[in-house]
């Protein structure tokens, strides 16, 4: 237990060797344990309590086959019945964890958590449309911050590359009834893995950094952060997706716990206050034609990214009038697309003919009519 708990330190500050060495020193100490009082069921919940242990430092130190027999004995004996579903559910943890291993992934134990907090959450509940967005807005994120992270040019279309595909990935544990928070794992390839480095860990602090900078409007701040105009453009629009609405979502939070560090990342400005304060709009005395801000509601029926440079999309108000708004490298892929054939309001700026896209979001649903 001693082992145990010095090997918890080690990974709250960040010393994932250590981490490893100890809990695998642990984890010989508490098998030894375990296999002397394998035969005597008398010493009933104690002989099943020390498997249990065991087994979940198996998993912790990837020794999944050892997992497997401590808690086989275990159950072969006789715990009980809360302490054997405990053990069924480990032992899906290791077919889970196998499953991975076959594929050359494994998780990190750096953590995350995510935390919602509004009118559509309730007692570990939450209205599915305002928790699977964000999931999938923030690994659209961190993939973005990886590719950025490793060099790669701005991909405005097509999918991901398949070896980062498969090199990175994100897990969420079961919601926790206390407030809506799930805990998000990152699970990476064993070739990504260098002594004393951390590339998944690593890239979602860096995600997290530009998270805060945004939030609390360091635009300049990130700016230096994300030089690349493309990845920042589509930086801000994410964060602006993951961002509460200010009455059913009205925090959305992030902890981690690094170096002995609690850190607690926060978005509480509402979407639509961090998409005005976002907006860079030209200084009229610098153009040649006026510039007007606009807004469009109509259904998206267009996208195309074929310009490098920039791409369009066609919205159809309700009087039936297409309009024809220019889209600036960054948003198009992630952020415009997914909202294809969606009512959606858009904010831009008019400049002679051509609209040129602020922001867009799906509109409100209007009330049915009596």
């Amino acid at each position: 237990m001693v082992l145990a708990e010095e090997a918890e330190a080690a990974k709250r500050s960040g010393d994932l060797t250590r981490f490893a060495d100890l809990t695998r020193e642990a984890l010989g100490r508490e098998s030894e344990a375990a296999w002397l009082v394998v035969g005597d069921s008398s010493l009933e919940p104690s002989r099943s309590v020390l498997f249990r242990s065991a087994a979940t430092l198996a998993i912790d130190c990837h020794e999944l086959r050892t997992a497997e027999q401590l808690i086989a004995a275990a159950l072969a004996g006789n715990p009980p019945a809360e302490i054997a579903d405990e053990l069924r559910d480990l032992l899906e943890d290791v077919y889970f964890h196998r499953h991975l291993e076959i594929r050359g992934v494994v998780l990190s134990p750096n953590e995350v958590q995510m935390t919602l907090e509004g009118d559509a959450v309730g007692f570990g509940i939450a209205r599915s449309e305002s928790f699977i967005q964000r999931v999938k807005d923030l690994e659209t994120l961190l993939y973005r911050t990886a590719e950025r992270r490793l060099g790669r040019e701005f991909r405005e279309a097509g999918r991901r590359k398949k070896d980062l595909a498969a090199s990175l990935e994100l897990f969420v544990s079961v919601p926790r009834a206390a407030s809506f928070a799930v805990t998000l794992r990152l699970g990476q390839s064993s070739q990504m893995s260098l002594p004393g480095l951390d590339f998944g860990a690593d890239t979602m602090r860096e995600l997290l950094d530009g998270l805060s900078m945004v939030n609390s409007g360091d635009l300049p701040g990130l700016e230096t952060s994300i030089p690349d105009e493309s990845y920042r453009v589509n930086f801000i629009g994410l964060t602006e997706r993951l961002a509460p609405d200010g009455t059913e979502i009205r925090t959305v939070g992030f902890t981690t716990v690094t170096h002995d560090q609690e850190r607690v990342v926060a978005l509480v400005t509402p979407k639509k206050q961090m998409r005005d304060r976002a907006r860079r709009l030209p200084e009229t005395g610098q153009q040649t034609v006026e510039v007007i801000q606009v807004e469009i509601r109509g259904v998206l029926l267009e996208a195309n990214a074929k310009s490098q440079k920039r791409g369009e999309i066609e919205v159809v108000d309700s009087a039936g009038k297409p309009q024809r708004i220019v889209v600036p490298r960054g948003m198009m892929s992630d952020i415009v697309k997914p909202m294809f054939e969606e009512e959606v309001v858009v904010a831009g700026v008019r400049k002679g003919t051509i609209v040129e896209l602020l922001s867009i979001d799906l509109a409100e649903l209007e009330p049915d009519a009596d």
